[in-house]
């Protein structure tokens, strides 16, 4: 079995010899328009893509913030309920403390 070599030629002043390819590459009018509404289509496609990440991002920050507010005002209500019970306690010791008798 044979095998030649296809991209080489003989010649005698170099035997063997690579061919060169042809560098010229022609693009014609119809090819550069539909080169050019593909790359639009890809760039807007990754604008849509970038806008609806950033909006979807925002959206969670909004629910996490609204969390974080509701949990302050938890935390307000709680300060106040402790130094409610705190008062009546502190009451409670005071009267215990002085001798006073509670009115049937």
């Amino acid at each position: 079995m044979l095998i030649t070599r296809n991209n080489t030629w003989q010649n005698a002043a170099h035997p063997f010899r690579k061919r060169t390819i042809k560098t010229d590459f022609k693009i014609g009018p119809i090819t550069l328009k539909f080169i050019t509404i593909a790359l639009i289509a890809v760039i807007a496609l990754f604008y849509l893509a970038q806008s609806t990440q950033a909006s979807t991002f925002k959206f969670k920050i909004m629910e996490l913030e609204d969390q974080k507010s509701k949990i302050q005002t938890d935390i307000k209500q709680l300060e106040v309920e402790s130094a409610r019970l705190k008062s009546l306690n502190e009451i409670k010791a005071n009267a215990q403390n002085s001798n006073l008798e509670p009115i049937d």
